[in-house]
């Protein structure tokens, strides 16, 4: 498969909207055949997957990428990140649980509530792992269906 054709079949399935993904079109507005939102260029990318409805607690991942071809053949960098917004969330969360574990234990000599902050940061860090993971597993599953769509279509010319 060469360069073209990765980034126009790349293109079939994401809906193009600027880099930050905020937009007047939400998420659910897009129509269904699009799986991802952002920007396919003929050298690079940058996309994310979109979210469905009802679909609350799933964090994607974005996903940059370059595109190269290499004696005849398509090679792809990806890196996968989190979100932005993912990150802010992680910090809030973890300041104002060390807040109120910090004001909770004033009052009393309960020390093992200072804890309680560190939890909150290690479970946030793991969600976010998984998001990275999953979005991964699922990104590298479309490339693959991608690569096999377009060698079927290679068989029956």
């Amino acid at each position: 498969m060469n360069t073209s054709e990765f980034v126009e079949s790349l293109k079939k399935i994401t809906y193009n909207t600027n880099t930050s993904f905020i937009s007047l079109i939400p998420d659910n507005g897009i129509p269904t055949r699009f799986e991802y939102r952002g920007t396919v260029n003929k050298n690079d990318f940058t996309i994310k997957r979109r979210l469905h409805f009802f679909d609350f607690n799933i964090l994607h991942s974005v996903i940059m990428g370059s595109i190269l071809e290499v004696n005849n053949k398509t090679s792809l960098e990806i890196k996968f990140k989190p979100f932005f917004f993912h990150f802010i969330t992680m910090i809030i969360s973890t300041v104002f649980t060390m807040f109120i574990a910090s004001q909770i234990s004033k009052d009393e000599n309960n020390y093992f509530i200072l804890v309680l902050p560190f939890f909150v940061a290690i479970i946030q860090y793991f969600i976010l792992k998984r998001s990275i993971k999953r979005g991964k597993y699922d990104f590298l599953r479309e490339l693959n269906f991608i690569a096999q769509k377009n060698n079927s279509l290679k068989n029956i010319r």
